[in-house]
């Protein structure tokens, strides 16, 4: 008998970006072929908000906004936060994701987390995909990005992008922001500001492509070299991206999301759904071919 694929949680508060997370949930879960668990956290103190009918109540709406052919459970549970009861809930099913809503507050088409997503983000046991503020599916023409340095958390990004995009039947845009530093730097007094700025972007390139090779060989992704902060480049990037996967940082516990600065920023600025993966979680390289497929309307 096979495994059980891991599956997706989505974190389900009774508001309207709660519901907008079970969208990108059901999504997520139709492209990795597994089911969805909505997953409500009530307070451990009953005249405290979210109480356990509250918590029913949010679930029950959030089951009629999943399409009928997806397997889905629901569970609510008590815990001293929110974020604490899903990174609990996650561990105990063993997720492959958690999903959230952005706050109801801020322009539409941003992510705008708030504290509870991102204590969830800071504590998950495995990756945490945010949807923004508005955000609706496309049927076609769905492009992925990929956002990668010269980090070993990038090989996490790239294959888990590369596998969603192949699923999905997406195009893959592999994203390197490549910080260059002011001509007025004191440093081109001695050299060339135009030599430098080459040879940065040229290194940039070929530490992408051996990445892809590394990690998505077989596939054929559109590499974008980006100079600039790689916040500013990436959030400006994901307004053409229906997705974009990023890794979190090297320290910490291994298989933990652990946000660190580019991540951290990026979360509140980009403008399609956001995936942060922690390390040690899908290095393994990924075919062009996937054998996994899920067929898509």
């Amino acid at each position: 008998m096979s495994e059980q694929p891991s599956p997706v949680l989505v974190g389900i508060d009774g508001t309207a970006s709660g519901l907008e997370a079970v969208d990108l949930a059901g999504a997520l879960a139709v492209l990795t072929g597994t089911s969805v668990v909505l997953g409500a956290v009530y307070s451990f103190e009953g005249e405290m908000w979210p109480t356990r009918e509250m918590a029913d109540r949010a679930l029950a709406e959030a089951e009629q906004r999943l399409p009928g052919f997806l397997p889905c459970s629901s569970v609510a549970v008590p815990s001293t936060s929110p974020a604490r009861g899903l990174s609990r809930l996650a561990a105990e099913h063993g997720a492959r994701v958690i999903v959230l809503g952005s706050t109801r507050h801020g322009p539409i088409g941003r992510v705008l987390t708030g504290s509870v997503a991102r204590g969830v983000v800071h504590g998950a046991p495995c990756a945490v995909a945010v949807a923004p503020h508005g955000w609706e599916i496309r049927p076609a023409g769905l492009v992925f990005g990929a956002g990668v340095a010269d980090t070993p958390e990038a090989r996490e990004a790239l294959a888990l992008a590369a596998e969603f995009a192949a699923s999905a039947h997406a195009s893959l845009r592999v994203i390197s922001a490549v910080d260059i530093a002011s001509p007025a730097h004191p440093m081109f007094a001695a050299t060339s500001y135009e030599g430098w700025r080459r040879s940065r972007r040229v290194d940039a390139e070929r530490v992408t492509r051996e990445l892809i090779e590394a990690v998505a060989p077989g596939t054929d992704p559109e590499l974008a070299i980006i100079e600039g902060d790689p916040v500013e480049c990436l959030a400006a990037a994901s307004r053409e991206l229906d997705l974009l996967v990023v890794g979190s940082r090297r320290y910490g516990p291994l298989r933990r999301v652990l946000l660190g600065g580019v991540s951290a920023a990026l979360i509140d600025q980009v403008h399609c759904p956001l995936v942060v993966v922690p390390r040690g979680v899908h290095a393994e390289p990924v075919e062009g071919d996937h054998a996994g497929e899920v067929a898509h309307a």
